[in-house]
């Protein structure tokens, strides 16, 4: 597993993690009257919306970073191919 991938598969563990806690601090509404009911219950969705949102902002990061490794590694690739052909044209110049 790369290191992108682990970092994706943490970032999605770390939601799972949070939208669990969330789930959980509804379930039981905290003491008060509805109105106050209904304010916490906005604060934890808004919350929860904002991290959502940086969630996606990091895994976008992360598919980016990805591509751009995707790319390196075709370029090295490339790279490494026509360093074989002149070392193999040197050597065979050299023995010729």
């Amino acid at each position: 597993m790369s290191q992108l991938e682990a970092a994706q598969e943490h970032l999605a563990k770390a939601l799972k993690r949070l939208e669990d806690a969330l789930t959980r601090r509804l379930s039981a509404p905290p003491p008060g009257s509805d109105a106050d009911y209904q304010r916490a219950f906005a604060q934890i969705v808004a919350e929860r919306d904002e991290l959502a949102r940086e969630c996606d902002r990091l895994n976008a990061a992360l598919s980016e970073m990805q591509r751009e490794h995707d790319r390196l590694r075709e370029v090295t690739g490339q790279v490494s191919r026509r360093l074989d052909g002149s070392i193999a044209e040197i050597d065979r110049l050299l023995e010729g």
